[in-house]
C-alpha cells in the first residue's frame, strides 16, 4: 500500500510496483539517465583524530567538529547538542540510540573509511545543514571513494528536521521510521545510490527553498 506522491516522477529504469501502491502522477518511464548532480564536489579534509571510539551514555553534552574516529556512540538518555561545523566520521558508526536526542544548527556529516549512521527508533533527530564553508548545503556527505553498497539506517520516529543535502553516492539509505520523516525541514534533497523506504515510513521532500538560509547545491536546482 506504498504511496509515491510528487509534481513530477520521472525514471530512467522503468518501474515496478505491486497493484495495491499508488504512484501520482503516473511516472514517465523513458527518462535519459542523469549524472551524478554532485560528482565531483570537493571533500572536506578529515585531520587529526579528536576523539576514538566515543561513547556518551546518559550525559547532557556539547560536541565541537573535528575527526571522531572509530565513530561516535550517543545512547541511554543523553542530550547531546554539537556546535556549528563539519564532524568527519571516519572508521565507525554513528549511533544514536535508544531515548536519546541530538541537536546542531550548520552542521555537516563526513563519512569516511566505510563509516555508517544508524538513527535508532526512539531517538530525536533536529539538525540543518551549514550555511558556508565545504559542506554548504551538504548535511550528509558520504566520501566517494568508499566502496558500494554500505548501509545507512534512519528509523527515527522524530527525525521531522533534517534540513538540507543527503549524498551518499555509493551508499543505501534505509528508512523504516512509524513517524514522518523530514517533513519540518524547508527542503531535503537524497542523491543516493539507493534508497529504500520499509512498511511504516513517510519521508518527505520538501522544496520550499526560500524558507531557509542553507543553500541548495547549484546543480541540484532545476535538476
Amino acid at each position: 500500500s506504498g504511496l509515491l506522491s510528487a509534481k513530477f516522477v520521472c525514471s530512467a529504469g522503468g518501474i515496478k510496483s505491486d497493484k495495491s501502491a499508488e504512484l501520482t502522477p503516473t511516472p514517465i518511464v523513458d527518462c535519459p539517465p542523469i549524472k551524478d548532480p554532485l560528482e565531483g564536489r570537493p571533500t572536506p579534509p578529515v585531520g587529526p583524530c579528536v576523539a576514538t571510539k566515543l561513547e556518551i551514555k546518559d550525559e547532557v553534552k556539547t560536541l565541537s567538529p573535528g575527526n571522531y574516529c572509530g565513530g561516535l556512540t550517543v545512547s541511554g538518555s543523553s542530550m547531546v547538542t554539537l556546535n556549528p561545523g563539519v564532524y568527519v566520521i571516519s572508521g565507525g558508526k554513528l549511533t544514536v540510540t535508544d531515548t536519546t536526542s541530538i541537536k546542531g544548527e550548520n552542521v555537516g556529516f563526513f563519512f569516511t573509511e566505510k563509516a555508517t549512521l544508524s538513527f535508532d527508533r526512539q531517538t530525536e533527530i533536529n539538525l540543518t545543514a551549514p550555511k558556508d564553508g565545504i559542506m554548504a548545503g551538504l548535511l550528509i556527505f558520504e566520501d566517494p571513494n568508499n566502496e558500494a553498497g554500505i548501509k545507512h539506517k534512519i528509523t527515527s520516529d522524530n527525525a521531522r528536521t533534517l534540513l538540507g543535502t543527503i549524498y551518499l553516492p555509493r551508499g543505501s539509505l534505509e528508512i523504516d521510521s512509524d513517524a514522518p520523516i523530514a517533513d519540518q525541514s524547508a527542503y531535503t534533497a537524497i542523491i543516493a545510490w539507493e534508497l529504500k523506504l520499509k512498511a511504516g515510513p513517510t519521508l518527505f521532500l520538501n522544496s520550499d527553498y526560500a524558507a531557509t538560509d542553507i543553500p541548495v547545491p547549484d546543480s541540484l536546482i532545476g535538476g
